[in-house]
């Protein structure tokens, strides 16, 4: 009686069975698949989106303790109330919806400083926070940051006096 053969053409001992090269293909797809299932998981981690924005930082002044930490400049050397209102007001938002916001975060290799950097369960996006700038600017910033920026437009707030 000839022995049995598989899908690919190579003997096998019995019938509705697998060489053991089909078997391995086999097991190679379903370990791939699991490991591209983990690999997706991990990457839609808050741990996934600190690394992410770790690696991208400079290393000298990085340091967690500046995750949801409000940071900016005194009015007058280099913000206006205007923007440092609406860059608070953003701040305020995306904490209340539980997402870790790094403020004035600085950027390896001359890569420039964010208004606000924003963790969402692994994905990371930058908020820029502009009042008189050129278009030509906010270009240049979209090229040079590391991350997907939103640009937010702040207009002038009305004080009550």
């Amino acid at each position: 009686m000839p022995p049995y053969k598989c899908k690919c053409g190579n003997p096998i001992a019995y019938t509705h069975g697998k060489c053991k090269t089909c078997k391995d293909a086999e097991f190679q797809t379903k370990l791939n698949k699991r490991v591209q299932h983990l690999q997706n998981k991990y990457r839609n981690t808050q741990v996934y989106g600190h690394s992410r924005v770790k690696h991208e930082s400079e290393a000298k002044f990085w340091a967690t303790s500046h995750a949801n930490c409000f940071r900016g400049s005194p009015v007058g050397k280099g913000e206006t109330e205007a923007h440092l209102d609406k860059k608070y007001e953003r701040w305020k938002y995306h904490r209340s919806l539980g997402r870790t916001v790094y403020c004035e975060l600085i950027f390896s290799h001359g890569r420039g400083r964010a208004d606000l950097v924003i963790v969402d369960k692994g994905f990371v996006f930058i908020e820029e926070v502009v009042k008189s700038e050129s278009e030509a600017s906010i270009v240049q910033k979209k090229n040079k940051y590391p991350f997907p920026v939103v640009v937010i437009r702040c207009d002038k707030i009305k004080k009550v006096i």
